[in-house]
């Protein structure tokens, strides 16, 4: 007779909702109940508040009824909002944090000292709501591409919750022409030139999903996916192309830093848009 080993269960990756003290509590509510859904992850709400409470008092704390936190689990915290939501995601594995932006904030990418200094800290693919942002849906997911595989490489997340969700991926490829070329082994760029464009640039596109969506960030197979390409300034196009495209979600790959190319990018499009922003870390 053998004896089997047991081992613990790997438990399920949960998305955290920072819950804010504005009256944009709600929303950010209603975002991680979007997201949770779609992976299907136990929701947790985190609360840090100045003195110890219980999580009996949350809803008269943040004005809401009751109801509102149906089927959360309530963490409560007390000390430093971004260290503790910081530490919460590194205890136990969290897929997404959902944040709240400061409408007031004088960071660089204007959301505020909280949500700046824990996208900073963590890991943890974050999605940032501002005030009057909204997710009822995931149907269109806009992911920018910069043709570097290291951009690239950041995007599973935005895939995996595409194909959970069962939404579509845009995916937009900019080119700038006051850029340089990325200079980074394996960046691809668009072709200058198309002698028979109805050929090559199906070619191209195929191409270019299957390197950068399919090999490099291993996006499940079966997401439904557009490739669209843009020329111009990058922030600009890719605001334009939100709006056109009526994006659910605009996902980002931040390298950490707001100066340098890819830094004013993201800091400009994070500060540009209303709509929620995923932000992946390379």
């Amino acid at each position: 007779m053998t004896t089997a080993s047991l081992t613990p269960p790997t438990p399920r990756r949960r998305v955290l909702v920072a819950l804010p003290s504005t009256d944009s509590a709600q929303c950010v509510i209603e975002a991680g109940r979007v997201v949770a859904r779609a992976i299907a992850a136990p929701l947790h709400g985190v609360l840090v508040w100045p003195t110890a409470i219980t999580p009996r008092e949350v809803p008269r704390l943040l004005r809401l009824d009751p109801a509102a936190l149906a089927g959360m689990v309530i963490d409560v915290a007390v000390g430093d909002p971004a260290e503790r939501l910081h530490a919460l995601a590194a205890a136990q594995p969290a897929a997404f944090m959902v944040l709240t932006a400061d409408e007031h904030g004088r960071d660089p990418c204007d959301i505020g000292d909280v949500a700046a200094r824990t996208l900073a800290a963590t890991s943890t693919g974050a999605i940032v709501m501002r005030p009057g942002a909204t997710l009822g849906r995931l149907a269109r997911i806009l992911v920018p591409l910069d043709g570097t595989p290291s951009t690239a490489a950041a995007l599973g997340p935005a895939g995996e919750l595409a194909q959970r969700a069962g939404a579509q991926l845009d995916l937009v490829l900019i080119e700038d022409a006051a850029a340089p070329l990325s200079a980074e082994p394996g960046a691809m760029a668009s072709p200058q030139y198309l002698d028979q464009p109805q050929h090559e640039w199906p070619a191209f596109s195929a191409e270019f999903v299957q390197r950068f969506l399919g090999s490099i960030a291993h996006c499940p197979p079966g997401v439904p996916t557009r490739f669209f390409l843009g020329a111009g300034r990058p922030a600009d196009e890719i605001l334009r192309f939100a709006g056109e495209l009526d994006s659910d979600l605009i996902t980002l790959v931040w390298h950490g830093a707001f100066n340098g190319e890819h830094g004013c990018v993201f800091r400009d499009i994070v500060r540009g848009t209303r709509r929620p922003v995923l932000v992946l870390r390379r």
